[in-house]
């Protein structure tokens, strides 16, 4: 096996020798961030469920401001050009991402907070990070020399994940420990006072990252060959994003609402819950070099049907049992489902897009994704109103959520997907969601092509 190599390495293998830090601060991101995601924003839906919102509302936090995000990233290429490149806007964004936190910490020293605020403040917070990761990604592009990219990208995602893991146990054991002191709120204050300060060094190192001579031309390309049209011939890339666009549907009818169902409905603590998230999140992670090997051998496609059919009967199974036992074994099946299908339909869905048209059609995904995400959040937040929060109404959800992942596969049967190049794509976790997967983007510089 080849020898990983170092940051320190990677940035003195430039043309004419010089040392470059570049990637030394990428890495340092990439743990800050990776600490905020995990005792941030995956926290919002317990926070509102603490603050006395409501069950219903706990769930539509947790979606609803992804449309904001998902709107204001269209407008980004045109924002870069005001702004004058893409480590301005990165670095607006992160900031803007940290400030976000703080009225929450208030809010929460205060033990006070409308539904309308927290959707706001959370509109913000996903704003800020949707709206930058098209530029985030074509920046790394510019950064990172090429020959590095696959090894520099395999380390960072581990490192980031390391960190979201070990800051999401360290969050949810603090607030085990201020519920069963009677300080919850208070715990929930600190958490996102240490967010917004993760957030700001990961932001100090994005804004000390040189800018690379060539940008403003780069730049210049990838918005003009970003602005060109789509090719007719994309019939696959089409059939495969209306497939995507249905299961999130379906996956965020029930999605949200583990959460509420969880500490909501079963008065699970916060160690239990913490702990159901861990298992899938550690499974997933776990997991993705080994669909990386099947993806390798047998194609994407193979993995993206195999991630698709195993996340049919995951919403439903809730249903059979509520023992401890049940549900840990039922968030270890989905990390590893979740796994193939997310490596599954990112790599079919760059081996079926033109290059040079990967980040803008990419960033029209993540719109279409985020009304998918809207539109199966408010069909079970409906559901809810007008049902009750009751076991029946979420055994509701949860069956109806397996169904619909069933049909949808009917679309994917439809698809032609040839057997890529492509055998792994490094993926950027934005949140930790039980039963609903990660929130994740994949890095386009990290694709790797099969030899």
């Amino acid at each position: 096996m080849d020898r990983m190599l170092t940051a320190r390495e990677l940035s003195n293998d430039r043309p004419g020798g010089a040392s470059d830090p570049n990637l030394s601060r990428s890495m340092g991101d990439a743990a800050c961030f990776g600490g905020m995601v995990g005792c941030g924003e995956t926290y919002f839906p317990a926070f509102a469920l603490a603050v006395g919102l409501g069950e219903t509302a706990a769930g539509l936090v947790a979606s609803i401001p992804l449309l904001v995000g998902g709107v204001i990233q269209l407008g980004s290429p045109y924002a870069i050009k005001r702004i004058g490149g893409y480590r301005r806007w990165i670095v607006l964004g992160a900031s803007l991402q940290a400030l976000a936190f703080l009225p929450l910490a208030l809010a929460a020293w205060h033990e006070t907070l409308t539904l309308s605020m927290m959707m706001i403040i959370a509109s913000v917070y996903w704003a800020a990070g949707l709206s930058t990761g098209p530029a985030w990604n074509t920046w790394m592009e510019q950064i990172v020399p090429s020959q590095h990219r696959a090894r520099f990208f395999s380390k960072r995602s581990r490192l980031q994940q390391t960190c979201t893991f070990a800051s999401l146990m360290v969050a949810g054991l603090v607030l085990q420990w201020a519920s069963q002191e009677g300080i919850a709120l208070t715990g929930f204050a600190a958490l996102f006072c240490v967010a917004a300060g993760l957030r700001l060094v990961s932001a100090g190192f994005l804004h000390r990252t040189r800018e690379p001579k060539t940008e403003h031309h780069a730049m210049q390309s990838a918005i003009k060959g970003e602005s060109e049209c789509v090719s007719a011939d994309n019939h696959s890339a089409m059939r495969l994003l209306a497939y995507l666009v249905a299961m999130q549907v379906f996956i965020q009818l029930s999605g949200p609402y583990f959460v509420p169902y969880m500490l909501g409905h079963l008065q699970f603590g916060y160690g239990i819950y913490v702990s159901l998230v861990a298992v899938a999140f550690l499974s997933k992670v776990m997991s993705l070099a080994f669909w990386g090997r099947i993806a390798e051998r047998s194609g994407a496609s193979k993995v993206l049907w195999i991630g698709g059919i195993g996340l049919v009967p995951l919403a439903a199974l809730w249903i059979v049992s509520t023992n401890l036992y049940w549900l840990f074994a039922i968030q270890i099946l989905s990390g590893i489902a979740w796994a193939a299908y997310e490596l599954g339909f990112f790599l079919m869905f760059f081996e079926t897009l033109p290059a040079n048209q990967r980040t803008r059609l990419l960033t029209y995904y993540n719109f279409a994704n985020t009304l998918a995400v809207c539109l199966g959040a408010l069909t079970g937040a409906a559901m809810l109103a007008t049902m009750g929060c009751e076991s029946r109404t979420y055994y509701w959800l949860f069956g109806t959520s397996s169904v619909g992942r069933l049909l949808c596969l009917g679309l994917l049967a439809g698809v032609v997907l040839p057997k890529g190049s492509l055998k792994t794509i490094r993926m950027r976790i934005l949140s930790v969601r039980p039963g609903a997967g990660s929130v994740t983007v994949p890095i386009i510089a990290s694709a790797e092509e099969s030899p």
